[in-house]
């Protein structure tokens, strides 16, 4: 039976995730990988699509890989601000969700904070934010974005989600990006694992993420 793995990728980033998922797929030969973008790039300058849209990406995205291989085994691999937009999507008809990194709480003001202390950045919630990148891009993010973000409890929406689809939190515990988390209203069937690293998994982490995985879908 044919094995497919769809990836849902955070935010600002391109479909790779900065190659967490290249990293996760090559050590999944065996099945077939999916990847795609939320956002539009042009001239070096990303946009930032808001989270209804992309949650309507990935449910097409779900739909076209169920209808062109409808006795497939279909699980989904999101990262950080991807498990949200994933869980929102509420996909039916797939095996499992993997969601690493989660969020537990959107705080917009936390998010602004962070970007404000980038050289250059320019924050306007009410306009076009506008955040410098390291490798010279820039990452343009609408006021529509911003008002996607209200009203969101991600633990609400995993709660959710594992009602029809088995679910597991791969939590990071020294996330720089979105701090601490400890999930404590989450409904007791969600499988959570706890692994010693960065928002990213980089470094030694990487691999100990990896095995996680293929743990969970092999």
């Amino acid at each position: 039976m044919k094995h497919i793995v769809v990836y849902s990728h955070g935010f600002g980033v391109d479909s790779t995730d900065r190659g967490l998922f290249t990293d996760i797929a090559a050590a999944l030969p065996e099945a077939e990988h999916s990847m795609f973008d939320y956002n539009q790039l042009s001239g070096g300058t990303l946009t930032v699509s808001p989270l209804d849209q992309q949650a309507h990406r990935v449910g097409d995205k779900l739909t076209a890989t169920k209808s062109k291989y409808p006795h497939g085994t279909i699980d989904l691999i999101c990262h950080s601000q991807g498990c949200i937009v994933a869980a929102m999507a509420r996909p039916m008809g797939i095996r499992r969700v993997i969601c690493i990194a989660p969020l537990e709480v959107v705080d917009v003001q936390r998010m602004l904070q962070r970007f404000s202390t980038r050289p250059g950045a320019k924050i306007d919630p009410n306009g076009m934010t506008t955040l410098p990148r390291r490798d010279g891009s820039t990452t343009s993010v609408p006021t529509e974005y911003w008002r996607s973000l209200r009203n969101i409890s991600p633990v609400s929406l995993y709660n959710a989600l594992a009602a029809h689809v088995s679910l597991t939190l791969i939590t990071a515990s020294q996330d720089e990006v979105i701090g601490a988390t400890n999930f404590r209203k989450l409904d007791p069937s969600i499988e959570v694992i706890r692994i010693t690293a960065d928002h990213d998994f980089n470094g030694k982490s990487r691999q100990e993420l990896i095995a996680a995985i293929k743990i969970i879908l092999l």
